[in-house]
């Protein structure tokens, strides 16, 4: 008698709570490919989670080798992204795989609409604010994990709980604004020492995040084990333990959920919104991330510079003479704004970003920027 042949996720499928359906037609962004990234790859790749985005801007060096489990020796200096998409689709052909080389605030806040949840090994604060408030305001839950040595921790933010910058310390804001002021304007940024981790770490911070990643896909969140806690681990001692982390009520970043009603392309300059959009002049822009305009250099009266804060790093600094250049942060602005007939540069905007319009016409629209690729 000729046994049945078993299904490729057969093993998995036994788990009584498991729906194999729900993984096959989920979609995940992972945001970083380093260390934790590829730990979170393999794991979403393996149970078969049918389509997993990954954006990073790095590449490959040869330190990458020793603590990222799909990096080979001829894959230095190639994008960390691409080669984590082409290993895994190899690994695993049922999984459909995109890799973004870009950093993750180019794709923009709007872009995560596409996502049913986005998980995270990111290595900066900045960062991570940036894609808790965006993912807020959407309505997305996403899961975090950092590792520094042999400790390692992981949370679970959902829209309703603390985010990432309610956690933060005075010390911690100090030290992210003097270094988002410092790239901001071209100077190079402090010196540090790179995080110490290892391979064994971010192998069980990266399979802690896709455990409970699983759980939401598949419809499980009763299940779920690091809302509103951080799981931490102390490996040298092989201890675990929670603290709770408390909703900073005074928060900026616990936007209203929203939804764009509409998409628009990137126009060339803010004020054919207006057109666009049937707009009164009464009506006004306002974005959630930040814009800055940079002034026209005094020494060789180089064009001003407009665009998100995030996507503006060391354009402080004029390319023609090297001398610094005065900027003005904003996040609104009306149709006799001088800053309106700037033109735009697609560079300088992200994929897909939310603008509110507010006044006589209230509406959320999605603009679309630069293709994708």
């Amino acid at each position: 008698m000729k046994l049945l042949e078993e299904g490729k996720y057969d093993r998995q499928e036994r788990i009584t709570w498991w729906d194999q359906a729900a993984l096959s037609k989920s979609r995940v962004l992972v945001v970083g490919a380093g260390a934790l990234g590829n730990e979170i790859v393999k794991n979403l790749a393996l149970v078969g989670v049918g389509h997993i985005s990954i954006v990073d801007m790095d590449q490959i060096e040869h330190t990458n080798l020793a603590r990222c489990v799909f990096f080979r020796s001829g894959d230095e200096g190639k994008y960390k992204s691409d080669a984590l998409a082409a290993a895994a689709k190899a690994m695993n052909p049922d999984v459909e795989t995109v890799a973004y080389s870009v950093a993750v605030q180019k794709l923009g806040n709007a872009f995560f609409n596409q996502f049913d949840l986005v998980v995270a090994g990111l290595d900066n604060r900045e960062a991570r604010i940036w894609l808790g408030a965006s993912l807020r305001r959407l309505g997305i839950i996403w899961i975090d994990g950092a590792i520094e040595g042999l400790m390692g921790k992981v949370q679970a933010f959902v829209p309703d709980g603390p985010c990432y910058a309610c956690s933060m310390t005075e010390q911690e804001w100090k030290i992210m604004a003097h270094r988002r002021s410092c790239s901001l304007l071209g100077v190079e940024e402090m010196l540090g020492g790179h995080t110490p981790t290892n391979a064994t770490t971010s192998s069980i911070i990266a399979g802690m995040e896709s455990q409970e990643a699983i759980k939401y896909l598949v419809g499980r969140r009763d299940l779920a084990a690091i809302e509103n806690r951080v799981f931490r681990l102390i490996g040298e001692q092989m201890a675990t333990f929670f603290s709770i982390v408390d909703v900073d009520e005074n928060c900026p970043y616990h936007d209203e959920l929203v939804a764009p009603e509409k998409s628009v392309p990137l126009p060339s300059k803010l004020a054919d919104l207006w057109k666009v959009l049937e707009l009164d002049e009464n009506d006004y822009l306002s974005f959630f991330d930040d814009f800055v305009l940079i002034e026209p250099c005094l020494k060789c009266k180089s064009v001003p510079i407009l665009g998100y804060a995030d996507l503006m790093k060391r354009k402080g600094t004029c390319a023609n003479c090297g001398e610094q250049r005065q900027d003005k942060s904003f996040n609104r602005v009306s149709f006799e704004d001088p800053v309106s007939l700037i033109e735009l540069v697609p560079e300088h905007f992200p994929y897909k970003s939310l603008l509110q319009i507010v006044g006589q016409k209230n509406m959320t629209v999605s603009i679309e920027g630069e293709s994708i690729g």
